[in-house]
């Protein structure tokens, strides 16, 4: 049995090689803009995948890849939006 592999590269921690060198580590929001603007990229790079297969100048099966890579994203960051406002909700409901 081989194990499943390619799921490290799923995460919201996608900081610049610029932080990486400094050793900086990056805030949430700026680490949740940077998931929103990565999603989004892969989201338009599904939506010419599906141009190109319409029109014949890529294979279904990339095609199908790019949009299954945008799908993840999207739902891994529907899922995290989730546990924020969850967090968010305990926060604000807690007696001081």
């Amino acid at each position: 049995m081989n194990p499943i592999t390619g799921t490290d590269k799923i995460s919201l921690k996608t900081e610049s090689i610029a932080q990486k060198l400094t050793g900086q580590d990056p805030s949430f929001s700026q680490r949740l803009n940077s998931a929103v603007k990565d999603v989004n990229s892969k989201q338009n790079v599904a939506d010419d995948s599906i141009e190109k297969v319409i029109q014949g100048e890529m294979g279904i099966h990339e095609g199908m890849l790019n949009i299954g890579k945008a799908d993840t994203s999207l739902r891994l960051l529907v899922q995290v939006r989730g546990k924020v406002m969850e967090a968010y909700k305990t926060i604000i409901n807690m007696q001081i």
